[in-house]
C-alpha cells in the first residue's frame, strides 16, 4: 500500500472563508497554465470548476472551451469538508481520492488538511505518481491556494468585496 499524501496549511482566515476560496474561487488561484490537462497542448486552461454538491463534477474548461472531467464530489459539507475522486486528464475508471478538511483555529485562523489517497489504482506507477503529486500539491496548495487565502481576506476576517 502506498501512503497517502497529507498536506496541512494554517491560514489567516476562518474555515468558512478557506472553504469558499478553495471551492467557489478555485479558478482564480489554480495554476491553469501548468497543472491542467490543457497544459499537455502547451496552453492554459480557461477554468477549473467544483460543482458544490455531492455528485457534482470537478472539471476543467480547456483552452478551446471543451470540458474534461477531473473527478466527482463524494462529500460536501459547506465550510467543513470536501471529498472527491481525482483523475485530471487520465485514469477516469480508477481515480484516486482527495479529501480536504477545514477546521477553525482558536486564534481565528483555520487549518486546512488535504489528504490524497488511493495510489494503488496506479499499480507499478503508484510511487512515481505519488511523488509527482506530493511536490505538485506543495505548489498548488502551499503556494497558490495559500496566497489566495491571504489576499482575499480583510483584517477582521471577511472576504474582500469583489474578490475573484
Amino acid at each position: 500500500m502506498t501512503d497517502p499524501i497529507i498536506k496541512t496549511l494554517d491560514l489567516p482566515c476562518d474555515a468558512a472563508q478557506a472553504f469558499d476560496i478553495f471551492v467557489n474561487r478555485i479558478a482564480a488561484w489554480w495554476p491553469l497554465d501548468g497543472h491542467a490537462a490543457s497544459a499537455a497542448a502547451g496552453k492554459a486552461a480557461l477554468a477549473v470548476t467544483i460543482e458544490p454538491k455531492v455528485g457534482g463534477a470537478v472539471y476543467e474548461t480547456m483552452y478551446d472551451g471543451t470540458r474534461t472531467d477531473w473527478g466527482e464530489v463524494l462529500e460536501f459539507e459547506v465550510g467543513r469538508k470536501l471529498a472527491m475522486t481525482w483523475h485530471p486528464g487520465n485514469n477516469a475508471d480508477n481515480p484516486t481520492r482527495v479529501d480536504v478538511v477545514f477546521d477553525d483555529l482558536p486564534d481565528g485562523g483555520s487549518r486546512v488538511t488535504l489528504t490524497h489517497s488511493g495510489w494503488e489504482v496506479w499499480g507499478d506507477e503508484a510511487a512515481d505518481k505519488r511523488g509527482n503529486y506530493d511536490t505538485g500539491w506543495d505548489f498548488v496548495l502551499g503556494q497558490r491556494y495559500a496566497a489566495a487565502a491571504k489576499q482575499n481576506r480583510r483584517p477582521e476576517g471577511r472576504l474582500r468585496e469583489g474578490a475573484p
